[in-house]
Order: structure tokens, then sequence, then C-alpha cells
């Protein structure tokens, strides 16, 4: 063993230790979504709810809304937890917050990437409602695979964004 590996190992230091608190952030997050679920989890829910009702009825929609589902004539669905876009938002938090940055930097990443999160959650549910409603056999298919993965796209999107700009500030 010579005596540069040891030194080697410094640069990947500052990266285990993000990996190390990104997983810790990612848990804590996760767990306090869990134990919040009824205080904060069910009424975000139901926001999403709310505002693909409002934007179907804007858009000229005869939709209609019963707690955390909205429907328009011929197909309906119930947002629930993995829909909602919140653990997605936490996990783009745990990302941010795990990352060496000024707070301020860190808060407002934090505010811009959930908004843009919530906003494509948001056209998730209303794309998929007129997906049910008029090609029913992609329903599934673009549920499960597609805006899954589009989703989770746009969340390493988000940090990488906020994370390209932190790193010109610096």
């Amino acid at each position: 063993m010579s005596p540069r590996q040891p030194h080697a190992l410094l640069p990947r230091q500052e990266g285990l230790s993000f990996c190390l608190r990104f997983a810790l952030y990612t848990v804590a997050s996760f767990l306090l979504l869990y134990a919040l679920h009824k205080p904060v989890v069910v009424p975000f829910t139901r926001a999403i709810a709310y505002l693909a009702y409002v934007l179907l009825t804007i858009l000229g929609a005869h939709a209609w809304i019963s707690g955390a589902s909205v429907g328009i004539p011929g197909f309906a669905v119930e947002i629930k937890n993995n829909c909602n876009a919140i653990y997605e938002i936490g996990l783009y938090g745990a990302a941010i917050f795990a990352y060496p940055a000024p707070m301020r930097g860190r808060l407002t990443g934090f505010l811009l990437g959930g908004v843009v999160l919530y906003v494509v959650n948001l056209l998730r549910v209303v794309s998929l409602l007129a997906l049910g409603r008029y090609w029913p056999g992609g329903f599934q298919a673009a549920h499960l695979y597609v805006w899954q993965a589009l989703f989770l796209a746009l969340v390493a999107a988000c940090w990488f964004g906020w994370l390209s700009r932190v790193r010109s500030v610096a």
C-alpha cells in the first residue's frame, strides 16, 4: 500500500458524505411524511384533486370531485400516495439539503423545485384522466411506467438544474 492511496480517497470523502446524508435525509423525510399522513399528506393529496378538478372545469370538462377522487364522464381516479408527488418532493428535498450549499440557496431551490414538481404532477393527473377516458388501454402503461419514469427523471433534472446553479454561484 503506497502512501498516496489514503490521499486518493480524500476527494471521495465529500461524495461519500453527501451520499450518506442523502440516504439519511430521504429516510427521515419519508418517515416524517408517514408520521404526518393525516395532517399533511391527506390535505396535500386532496389539494391536488381539487386543483385537477378546477383545471378540468376551466378546460370545459364536466368534472367532479370527492375527497381525493376526481373524475370526468367515463373515467375517474383516486389520487393516492404514489400519485401525489409528496414523496418525490421529499426525495428532491433530501438531495437539496444533503448537498453542501448555502442555506438560502437550498431553501430557494427546494421551494422552486417543489413548485415545479407539484405543477407537473397536477398535469400528470389531468393527462391520466384524459388518457383513461379516451384511451383506456393506454392508462395502465402510462400511469405505472411512462409517468413514473418521467417524474423521477424530472426530480433528477430539477436537482441537477439546481446543482449547476449553486455550483456556478460558488
